[in-house]
């Protein structure tokens, strides 16, 4: 068993600068901010997403099970193909140090957490500029930190489109905001096509992402939804210990 230190000295969670929308029926650039603070919506929250990719092989279903406890505790397991087989990795945090377990290899990491910049979110700064830092940190370039952290999708991906506002839609028991974003620019070159467009559901009481959905012309390549989202319940420290067995090998 491997238990996670307690947290150090870590920022509280400060209230939004706009806790709810102002109107019911925001334009993009509104929602756009609304999103940017969604992190700071819920003190706990739980998770699940399930991430469907076509590829060679056919569908491939990636499910990313998520429990967040601000300030800094985190834990994300993601399990590739079905529930029983071997492949699925863990990844915990409390806000300081970084745990990660891969379960097929059977290794395990613990490391620090990487700096954060200096002066990142410094005011004089222009917007494009300001880099978001969380409260609570989760891993890089992965779904769970983009639903949760959506200020960079928004800056980088969905702002680089034409995104249009497309109606409501139930998600996960919650109201979402649907919106399409035709031809981002930033894509991967296989994508870049005029007929590329994502397809985003925006929950209206957090701004965290609920739905990402990626098409080209009327093929969905990728659908990733959120089937669990249950806010500010009680999360026990247990859930943030990551058990591994005496032969895991540990690597640094």
């Amino acid at each position: 068993m491997h238990d996670v230190p307690a947290p150090a000295q870590l920022p509280a969670l400060r209230p939004p600068d706009q806790p709810t929308l102002a109107v019911s029926d925001p334009d993009v650039p509104d929602l756009f901010r609304f999103m940017s603070e969604a992190e700071l919506r819920f003190e706990t929250l739980r998770m699940r997403i399930v991430d469907e990719k076509t590829t060679t092989h056919g569908v491939e279903t990636e499910t990313h099970e998520l429990w967040l406890r601000h300030p800094g505790m985190a834990k994300v397991i993601s399990t590739r193909g079905e529930a029983m087989e071997r492949d699925y990795d863990a990844w915990v945090s409390d806000g300081e140090s970084v745990h990660t377990y891969d379960a097929r290899s059977n290794n395990a990491t613990s490391r620090r957490l990487p700096l954060r910049p200096v002066g990142a979110e410094d005011a004089s700064l222009p917007g494009f500029a300001r880099i978001y830092l969380p409260v609570t940190t989760l891993p890089a370039e992965t779904l769970a930190d983009t639903f949760v952290h959506p200020h960079g999708f928004c800056r980088n991906v969905l702002s680089t489109g034409v995104v249009t506002r497309r109606g409501t839609q139930v998600i996960a028991n919650r109201e979402a905001f649907l919106l399409r974003c035709d031809h981002p620019r930033t894509a991967h070159v296989l994508t870049d096509r005029p007929d590329h467009w994502l397809e985003v559901g925006v929950d209206s009481q957090t701004g965290a992402i609920l739905l990402l959905a990626e098409h080209v012309g009327d093929q969905v390549t990728r659908h990733a939804q959120v089937t669990t989202f249950a806010v500010d319940e009680i999360i026990p420290d247990d859930v943030f210990r990551l058990h591994i067995s005496s032969d895991t090998r540990i690597l640094y």
